[in-house]
């Protein structure tokens, strides 16, 4: 008795690509920028805020960039946006990085209290949902190859 799945194997259902893992890359950056803009931080203890920052913002000390959102005195750690451009996703053969090019910046406003550089606990979840979403996709693509089973010579 022979099988011939065509081109997919069942053990290739779970395997992802570096495209694939390119795709969680860029997924979990807009996750982290979400909540940059947010303010809320990737350790997920809490929610920065602080009445000197909104000052700040309410008199344009931090820039025209952010004069206009002056109802929270959340952090958004957005400021001018050049950390969170400077986020590059990329998909390794068996991994998903995001490399910080400002990384002592990042480090910084870590040692502060500002994590960014890691997922939260709700980040990781919806990361994992998104694989789950790549291993459905890959299942549907299997189930729709027909299988050849030949019995005898």
């Amino acid at each position: 008795t022979r099988v011939d799945t065509s081109i997919m194997k069942a053990r290739d259902i779970a395997n992802f690509s570096k495209t694939d893992w390119g795709q969680l890359a860029v997924h979990a950056r807009g996750l982290i920028v979400k909540d940059m803009n947010d303010g809320v931080m990737q350790n997920g203890i809490f929610k920065y805020k602080s009445k000197e920052y909104a000052a700040k913002k309410a008199t344009g000390a931090l820039g025209s960039f952010r004069k206009a959102n002056k109802g929270t005195n959340r952090v958004t750690m957005l400021l001018s946006g050049e950390t969170a451009r400077r986020i590059r996703p990329e998909g390794k053969s068996d991994r998903a990085t995001l490399v910080y090019e400002n990384g002592t910046i990042v480090q910084a406003n870590e040692d502060r209290g500002y994590v960014i550089a890691d997922l939260s606990p709700k980040n990781r979840d919806k990361s994992a949902l998104f694989l789950q979403r790549i291993v459905d996709r890959n299942v549907k693509k299997y189930e729709s190859k027909p299988i050849t089973i030949k019995i005898g010579k």
